[in-house]
């Protein structure tokens, strides 16, 4: 079965997960049929309704439930609300027979053997030949499920192990049965990967599978050693967190949010299934987290756990941490680690971690013991939960957030001396680990001509590590000299195929002024030497906007005539991109705000990452969008009311109040798209512009995008030189509805003087309704609107708050 023809799916359990897996499924355009059981009862509101047992109301109250509650989600499970549309709601008793017209059904119940063996067996009395069947457990053995199913029912069922949330965690662990068919795994790994976004980690059947088994085993000895170092809670959070490359809920702030009584069920889970682990005692979870279930402090669902959030005798919020010694909370300790200090100022996640495993005080003895746990725990475990150290690392990237696997780890604090120190400190290191290193191999991975390998433990030598066909890797591609011309802030890379790709990196890809000296010069290299250029890279973010800090400070010197030219260059860029005569394909993915939004409206087509959050965020700080993103906003907007028809006859004037106001709230409101989808929704993309899901594939797609467009026979657009504006009479009607707002305390009086210039430039300027202007016309007004609101102290206030803390001012 081929993943285009995935059409229906069925999920079992409209609990969070089943709920949110059907809210993913429906995202990619997969009808979804989501069922659960009957309600016991009817609730005393369903009596007051007059509903009855028999009625569709009280029947699909669970699965209708579940579907509510993903659309009401934070973050949203949903790429669009309406995309609940394309589920359907139904109990096990009335609707089961349904699942004959589905073609994948993925089982969510209750983490219980019997219970699971109960529903396969309803599903296989009526599922029709061919259906695949899927358990998302997280542990259970693929093997006992299948126990006393048919042989047809064995040979298409598998696991696909979905992490929480379902839409924005990659990782998706594919584990077969013992009779699973090879190319039931292959179209489950193609859908999986393909069609729904995720990693895909071929996991063996053992208990927890591969990311569980380490992430918690890791957890708990980070537990152990705290204790044994006397160590407060918020200081493990410190070492866990951001600076050894995981994320910035650490360790217990992300047990809060998972839940304490979670992280113990999968713990006992692992201690009852591996009897003839060497490590199963660290699964035991200490007293005090056993105290801590008793007491009911389980994190975020009870408003408290190893965290709890107060309110001071004035007012303002205090985050408490729990004391494990006396089961109290207390204000949370001020940490003085000098090598905590030091490894935040170094560059890159490599060196932070290698500063930290190798430092004496107590923050590096903390560590080293517990990364070189994890570690030799990682590797002892291969190949028992995986084939391989790639898959292990993929797992604990794509479901734990780690910036780098255990072993990716391993080789940035240095092989070979990490192991000489490990064995002073007492540790028992893996003989294939030993093995490899008295061979000479001194590495996981290596890289040789642009190719990434990793060391086979099977064959004891290094083996390319597989990349998908579909994927670029720029990093690859520089390696075997593609690199076309490049400087600090950006690179033009050869795709191969006639195809060139625009590469941002600088820190959180800001637009400065080598990215935009780079835009210009691909633009001439591109049009001369190439038949299309592509827009994207491999960082978190596309573009979060403009170099705010070389803003403020050309700003505060008041070097007026630099920022002018400096902005001026920036229009001139993307209109340079807008009009060349190749085709121009963005790509973006995360962030996608200020300036990097403005590329995208300056490009031809987008082919957007479905987790791109795209915005003209500008008034934030202050400022307004001056790269080209209000004049675009206007014109897409409105261009749709005149363009000529057929016979040269230009359609009857419409009036132009509701969409430039619609243009003027999405700039005003600084509106976000939360989805590639939802920037559609916003007039940020078109809908000619296509999604993908899969991140890993966006700059192959946006590729064949450029060579589809010149297969078509591309012509380049013709600068616009009529662009209908609305004048000064709509401008002070919308004058007049800021000031109703600032009235009514929702506008501050820079927000009337910021939301002006917006609505200003927007209208055309101080020129009548219906007036004819260029975009350079346009342009120039977003220029003078954005150098005037530099000079205002207020605007520069903005910038320096949203630099000091990341979050803006209302001042």
């Amino acid at each position: 079965m081929a993943a285009k023809i995935m059409k229906r799916a069925g999920v079992i359990g409209a609990g969070v997960m089943g709920a949110t897996i059907a809210a993913q499924l429906a995202n990619v355009g997969i009808e979804t049929l989501l069922l659960d059981i009957v309600p016991p009862e009817m609730s005393e509101e369903e009596k007051k309704k007059g509903l009855t047992k028999e009625s569709k109301a009280f029947r699909n109250r669970f699965s209708q439930n579940g579907v509510q509650t993903a659309i009401k989600s934070k973050p949203a499970s949903f790429y669009l609300p309406e995309n609940a549309r394309l589920i359907s709601v139904g109990n096990l008793e009335d609707d089961l027979t349904r699942l004959k017209e589905v073609q994948w059904i993925i089982e969510v119940v209750v983490e219980r053997l019997d219970i699971k063996k109960r529903v396969f067996e309803k599903i296989e009395s009526v599922m029709s030949p061919g259906t695949i069947i899927t358990s998302n457990t997280s542990g259970i053995s693929a093997k006992a499920m299948c126990e006393g199913r048919s042989e047809g029912f064995r040979k298409h069922f598998a696991i696909t192990h979905f992490f929480n949330p379902p839409r924005y965690m990659k990782l998706l662990e594919l584990v077969p049965g013992p009779d699973t068919l090879p190319e039931v795994v292959e179209t489950l790994a193609e859908v999986c990967e393909k069609v729904l976004g995720k990693g895909i980690v071929y996991a063996n059947d053992t208990p927890n599978f591969v990311a569980n088994r380490i992430g918690i085993y890791s957890m708990l000895y980070v537990i152990k050693t705290m204790m044994d170092l006397g160590l407060p809670i918020e200081a493990v959070d410190a070492l866990t967190g951001p600076v050894v490359g995981h994320p910035k809920s650490a360790t217990f702030r992300t047990a809060d949010l998972v839940g304490l009584d979670t992280v113990v069920h999968v713990a006992n889970n692992v201690y009852e299934g591996v009897v003839n682990d060497e490590k199963r005692e660290m699964f035991k979870v200490p007293d005090f987290i056993r105290q801590m279930i008793e007491k009911k402090l389980l994190g975020e669902k009870t408003k408290q756990g190893f965290y709890k959030a107060v309110k001071e005798k004035d007012g303002t919020k205090a985050i408490l941490s729990l004391d494990y010694n006396t089961m109290e909370y207390t204000p949370q300790q001020k940490l003085k680690m000098a090598s905590l200090e030091g490894a935040k100022n170094i560059q890159g996640t490599a060196g932070k971690i290698k500063s930290l495993f190798y430092a004496d005080d107590q923050a590096g003895q903390f560590t080293f013991r517990t990364m070189a746990e994890t570690l030799i725990y990682s590797a002892s475990r291969i190949p028992e939960i995986a084939d391989d150290i790639v898959n292990v690392d993929n797992a604990m990237k794509w479901g734990f957030a780690w910036r780098m696997g255990p072993f990716e780890a391993w080789d940035a604090v240095g092989l070979k001396s990490s192991v000489e120190k490990m064995k002073k400190a007492g540790f028992e290191i893996p003989g294939w680990v030993q093995g490899m290193l008295d061979s000479g191999k001194e590495s996981f991975y290596k890289k040789d001509a642009g190719v990434q390998y990793f060391y086979d433990i099977a064959s004891k030598d290094y083996e390319p590590v597989p990349v998908k066909p579909g994927i670029i890797l720029l990093p690859s591609l520089k390696d075997r000299q593609k690199k076309v011309a490049g400087n600090k802030g950006a690179s033009l890379v050869d795709l191969g195929d006639g195809v060139a790709c625009l590469e941002f990196h600088t820190k959180m890809n800001a637009l400065g002024d080598d990215i935009v000296s780079m835009i210009i010069k691909s633009a001439d290299i591109v049009s001369n030497q190439f038949d299309g250029l592509v827009i994207a890279n491999h960082g978190d973010n596309f573009s979060a906007g403009a170099n705010l800090p070389l803003i403020l400070f050309t700003a505060q010197e008041e070097e007026w005539d630099e920022l002018d030219w400096g902005i001026k260059t920036f229009q001139d860029s993307l209109m340079k991109l807008k009009y060349l005569n190749k085709p121009v394909v963005a790509a973006p993915a995360g962030l996608t705000l200020g300036g990097g939004c403005e590329i995208c409206l300056a490009s031809d087509r987008v082919r957007f990452a479905a987790e791109t959050y795209m915005g003209l965020v500008e008034v934030g700080v202050g400022l307004i969008p001056a790269g080209g993103g209000t004049k675009e906003m206007l014109v897409r907007n409105t261009e749709h009311f005149f363009e000529v028809q057929p016979g040269g006859v230009y359609p009857k004037q419409i009036e132009l109040v509701p969409f430039v106001a619609r243009a003027f709230e999405t700039i005003a409101l600084a509106k976000v798209a939360t989805s590639g989808p939802e920037a559609i929704k916003l007039g940020y993309l078109r809908p000619t512009d296509k999604m993908t899901v899969n991140r890993d594939f966006l700059i192959e797609e946006a590729k064949k995008t450029v060579l589809a467009m010149n297969l078509e026979g591309y012509t380049p657009p013709r600068p616009v030189q009529e662009i209908r504006v609305a004048g000064e009479n709509t401008f002070a009607l919308m004058k007049m509805a800021i000031w109703t707002l600032h009235q009514q305390g929702y506008a501050t009086d820079h927000d009337v003087t910021v939301s002006e210039k917006v609505a200003h430039v927007l209208c055309g300027g101080r020129v009548h309704g219906d007036t004819k202007v260029s975009e350079q016309y346009l342009l120039d007004l977003e220029r003078e609107a954005f150098l005037s609101l530099c000079g205002n102290p207020k605007t520069q206030a903005r910038i320096q708050h949203m630099l000091n803390t990341g979050k803006p001012l209302r001042n």
